[in-house]
């Protein structure tokens, strides 16, 4: 495997676009690369528990040796920690970035093509577990601020917020958030993620879902039971697919009384936004490998991708998973829900619309817990700073941006946006293969290249008065 300090920089797509920057980039470029490959050989999963302090250390590390001029490490009891960094500019206004250094596990390990925490790099990209998701935009948003400071004091102050529970819904991210309000005070917040689609445009997301992850439970006798018992010992497996059941019809429509009472339908801006972005049901349907989605229109499917909130069985465990035959009915029955929500959904109404729902129907004996909860966040795509985001995109890339008024996924914008205030948008080092989540997540080096220079034209961009 060549070594990150000897890997050639590929290309950048504009470089006539600001030329002083683009030669600072290929100057920062083995650097940046090497620090890319520490991190991602650094495995921190929040879920597991694994490597998540020394991460946080390391994170702290990096910005300390880049210059900045205050890191700390904030900690709550019970929480992973969060690490903040801030850089003196010379103009008024401040650029907040938020980024996550937890990952989500590397399992199944036996798809990997190279082991997760290697940080392999080959065929023109990098692979290991949090690469793109989110890693790499991390290092190129602290490389970019290196470039701009070889050539001179930072346009503005710059402001960094990492946390380590992202993967697990940000348990205790809005207290961290709440506590640190006055030092977190921003202008305006790049969110962690994006990259490139597959025409070659940047991609710029103004929002997020909310979600309300839940875990099902039933249980039936004090032990596993053999089979021929089935006659008339409660099987809590059976149990639990009923409840699952009925809280979802074949129509798609979630069946909880009261579920839909609070969606905020898109505005006329928003709706202008999505029709302004090019879609591809039928790639999709072929890239997923699926003949239909479960909403027949293609349209009305895109709108309810975007603004529809969502109930789906993520997991389902109970009773004998080997090989072979066991005739056992089991004990236990556990079963992993989670729920997209949209702007005005609260996750812990909707829990207890959940539970009485359970209540009523006859399932009262079936344990209902609330993992996690998000409310979903959305910048207005008219507000100035997405216009300044989307035309440093198209000077750094040559191409147009593709502004989405949200992703069909969730993370913490809430928080961000609600307690300080700021427009946000979503962009990243990523591309349409990246497979976060996925085993063999990737980054094209020519693309984290490319967010180094993206991120270094917008923080000059941003820092000047009449952006």
């Amino acid at each position: 495997m060549p070594k990150p300090e000897t890997t050639p920089m590929p290309e950048l797509l504009e470089p006539g676009a600001a030329p002083d920057l683009a030669r600072a980039v290929e100057a920062e470029w083995g650097r940046a690369l090497a620090d890319l490959v520490r991190l991602v050989r650094q495995p921190s999963v929040a879920a597991q528990g694994l490597g998540v302090e020394a991460c946080a250390e390391l994170t702290a590390e990096l910005f300390r040796a880049s210059g900045a001029d205050a890191v700390e490490v904030w900690r709550l009891p019970g929480a992973s920690p969060v690490v903040y960094a801030e850089f003196a500019g010379e103009g008024e206004r401040t650029l907040l970035f938020y980024n996550h250094y937890d990952v989500q596990p590397p399992e199944p390990l036996e798809l990997w093509s190279s082991p997760p925490w290697e940080a392999e790099i080959r065929e023109g990209r990098i692979v290991g577990r949090g690469v793109s998701d989110d890693k790499a935009p991390l290092v190129a948003r602290i490389a970019a601020l290196r470039v701009l400071g070889s050539l001179g004091p930072l346009p503005c102050r710059v402001k960094f917020l990492v946390e380590g529970e992202e993967e697990i819904g940000s348990v205790h991210f809005h207290d961290y958030v709440r506590a640190h309000r006055e030092r977190l005070a921003a202008d305006a917040c790049i969110w962690e993620f994006g990259g490139v689609d597959q025409d070659g445009h940047p991609e710029l997301t103004l929002g997020l879902k909310g979600l309300a992850y839940v875990e099902l439970s039933a249980q039936g006798a004090n032990r596993d039971q053999h089979s021929s018992v089935g006659a008339i010992v409660p099987n809590p497996a059976w149990r639990l697919v009923w409840a699952l059941a009925a809280l979802k019809g074949p129509d798609g429509r979630v069946r909880i009384p009261g579920f839909y009472d609070d969606v905020k339908p898109p505005t006329q801006e928003e709706l202008r936004a999505v029709y302004a972005v090019p879609w591809n049901p039928e790639r999709m349907r072929k890239n997923l490998g699926i003949e239909a989605f479960t909403v027949a229109d293609d349209d009305e499917a895109r709108l309810a991708l975007l603004f529809q909130p969502t109930c789906t069985i993520c997991g389902f465990e109970s009773g004998y998973r080997g090989p072979g035959p066991k005739t056992v009915l089991p004990a236990t029955a556990r079963a992993k829900v989670d729920m997209r929500l949209v702007p005005d959904q609260d996750p812990e109404d909707v829990f207890r619309k959940l539970r009485r729902f359970l209540d009523e129907s006859g399932f009262a004996d079936v344990q209902a817990e609330l993992l996690s909860g998000e409310r979903a966040y959305r910048t207005p795509p008219s507000h100035p700073f997405v216009k300044l985001v989307a035309r440093t995109a198209e000077a750094a890339y040559g191409r147009s941006a593709r502004i989405h008024v949200t992703s069909a996924g969730s993370g913490p914008m809430y928080p961000v946006g609600h307690e300080l205030g700021v427009p946000m948008v979503s962009t990243g080092c990523g591309y349409f293969d990246s497979r976060a989540h996925a085993p063999d997540e990737n980054i094209r080096l020519a693309d984290f290249a490319q967010g180094i220079y993206h991120m270094a034209m917008l923080v000059r961009e941003f820092g000047r008065a009449d952006a």
